[in-house]
């Protein structure tokens, strides 16, 4: 279990940074007007690293206070399978939601971690 506590760890910084890239990715495509490559990639390298860490989360973090939202995370996976299966696209307004929930999500998390790491260090001085 311990080593799966270090790999959603390290699952987490790998979402929240590919997750940046994608989003700044997107902006710029906007601003230029022009499709590049390489943010289709860093979109792909955000869902497929953001599906296992969830799936890991449902399994470590069943005593955390924030398992509701990965539970949420889980429906939304399952219900973003549907859409595509059904009517097959996304609407671009539906995608950069996605996006910044796995963001805020994501930032959230490695916000909190390092809020109690800081704490703990101050208890261990006092």
């Amino acid at each position: 279990m311990e080593i799966l506590k270090r790999v959603s760890r390290f699952l987490d910084k790998i979402v929240f940074f590919f997750t940046t890239l994608a989003i700044a990715g997107v902006f710029y495509e906007g601003m230029t007007l022009k499709w590049y490559e390489v943010v289709g990639i860093l979109v792909i390298c955000m869902e497929y690293s953001f599906l296992p860490a969830t799936i890991i989360h449902l399994i470590v973090d069943k005593k955390d206070e924030i398992y509701m939202l990965h539970v949420m995370s889980m429906l939304l996976i399952i219900f973003a399978f549907a859409i595509k299966f059904l009517i097959g696209s996304f609407p671009a307004l539906g995608l950069l939601l996605w996006y910044f929930y796995i963001w805020f999500l994501y930032g959230g998390i490695l916000v909190g971690r390092y809020v109690e790491k800081v704490k703990n260090n101050c208890m261990q001085e006092k």
